[in-house]
């Protein structure tokens, strides 16, 4: 049996379709990590506002007239954007003047035009006129912190208002919910006062807070309702997990969700290139028994002396051995290419998880981690392995049995989707709801209600077990003599 494998190891890896594929997959792993890594230098550097596009607002502004009543309206509008583009046409769109000014300063641009045009207040122009320059100097002297303060002082305004009005109505959950919001605002601003973290998104630890208090926010949202479906409590427990991860990073000076490194690739590898371990399976699979009739080398095989069954098993079990194989050469590729474009250092870091059993925050060592994910994956990549060399052997059709299962797998998203939205029930006895045993791992929700680890794994091997038997007796039956 171990020679019949090792033969066909060996026929599967002679081959230059082979060496092509692995071409392809290099090009791939290099293409990508060399444009993540472009991007996230590139959006650091372009403009908010170029000069063409104020000279098209100065354009727009000249045909209308601030004291025809038919256009005071578009004239303010039109007005404000361009003093907002002029503000910021000297800054980046990633800068944290630019957060500010898109956020706090525009809506006092807009004041100003108001109160100069439409109201013609000048004792309130002149007072949201001192704050905006106030705010325009803090601009110009890199003091982020300014508007950090002013963040705050307003925030605790507000919180103080809402714990009266709680206190007049404590059931009010509403009330409640706003309160969860401003206090959380108010951590975040605090914090960036604390550990020193401008605006914007010109460094990960802005970035970080940024999506920490979105996640949190978007978790605050699902929590209050207490019917939930499925799939919303899913997105409400992603939330959870992606808030409680960045503000691990946030409040340990630690960099375990930054995108831009070494260890975050490597430790997603296979979630990344997962397609493509799919596709080399069902190419390898898809042909393994096919190929053997059309080239009429078939009866070379069956004359050893060996059984049908083991010369089949040898064949499915070198496709498991050639998926394998080329999920560590895949590992090994990002390894390296990721330490050449990001650098090796990030390498020392352990893998950061959420734990929903415990609501708390474990390390693992990166390459447990990805034994983990693989063993978790493993049923995707055997099932359709499976497939791919089930129809290879049923109905000898090489194209068929590669575009079949590279189709199922990539609709099977969409059939989960489906079956989510349309609360199909019976589709949990599927096999594409049950086959990624990852969404178990650190107590995770199952895709849908009523299915658990041990559950997936019977259906799993059910249908494994049903295309294997299929595949053995095709095999056992197939008449040779004519081929």
């Amino acid at each position: 049996m171990s020679n019949l494998i090792k033969n066909e190891l060996i026929k599967i890896f002679s081959k230059k379709s082979m060496i092509v594929i692995g071409i392809i997959i290099l090009i791939i792993i290099i293409g990508f990590n060399v444009l993540n890594k472009v991007n996230s230098n590139m959006s650091n550097s372009y403009p908010a506002y170029s000069d063409g596009y104020i000279n098209h607002l100065n354009e727009e502004l000249s045909l209308l007239d601030p004291n025809d009543t038919a256009d005071i309206n578009k004239y303010v509008e039109t007005k404000s954007e361009k003093d907002l583009a002029e503000l910021g046409k000297n800054y980046t769109q990633s800068s944290w003047q630019m957060e500010v000014i898109g956020t706090v300063i525009s809506p006092i641009i807009e004041e100003m035009n108001n109160y100069e045009y439409l109201e013609k207040d000048n004792e309130k122009l002149n007072t949201v006129k001192s704050e905006y320059n106030e705010m325009c100097e803090a601009l110009k002297n890199d003091d982020w912190k300014y508007f950090a303060n002013k963040e705050l002082e307003d925030l605790n305004l507000q919180i103080e208002e809402l714990d009266s009005l709680i206190e007049q109505d404590s059931d009010n959950q509403d009330l409640k919910l706003q309160l969860q919001s401003l206090e959380l605002q108010k951590e975040v601003v605090t914090l960036r006062l604390d550990k020193n973290i401008k605006y914007g998104s010109e460094n990960y630890k802005s970035t970080a807070i940024q999506n920490y208090r979105m996640y949190m926010g978007n978790y605050y949202q699902y929590a209050q309702n207490k019917n939930l479906t499925e799939d919303e409590k899913s997105e409400m427990n992603f939330n959870l997990e992606k808030a409680n991860l960045y503000k691990y990073d946030l409040y340990n000076d630690v960099e375990y969700q930054n995108t831009v490194t070494a260890n975050y690739t490597f430790q997603n590898s296979i979630e990344t290139y997962i397609a493509i371990i799919v596709m080399v399976i069902v190419i390898v699979a898809g042909v393994e028994i096919s190929e053997e009739f059309n080239k009429g080398t078939v009866k070379l095989l069956l004359v050893r002396p060996y059984s049908r069954t083991k010369i089949l098993l040898a064949k499915l079990i070198s496709v498991f051995i050639t998926m394998i194989i080329t999920t560590i050469a895949i590992l090994v590729l990002q390894f390296i290419v990721g330490g050449i474009v990001y650098g090796f250092n990030t390498y020392m870091m352990n893998v950061v998880q959420f734990d929903f059993n415990t609501n708390s925050i474990i390390t693992l060592n990166i390459f447990a981690y990805l034994g983990l994910i693989f063993v978790c994956k493993l049923p995707i990549f055997i099932l359709i392995g499976t497939l791919a060399f089930a129809l290879s052997t049923l109905f000898l059709n090489s194209p068929l049995a590669v575009a079949l299962p590279i189709l199922g797998y990539m609709s099977s998203d969409i059939i989960n989707m489906v079956a989510i939205s349309y609360k199909w029930d019976w589709i949990k006895y599927f096999v594409t709801p049950n086959w990624d045993l990852s969404q178990y791992i650190f107590g995770g929700t199952p895709m849908f209600n009523g299915i658990s680890i041990e559950f997936s794994i019977t259906i799993c091997a059910i249908y494994f077990a049903i295309m294997l038997v299929a595949s053995i007796i095709s095999f056992k039956k197939r008449n040779i003599k004519n081929v």
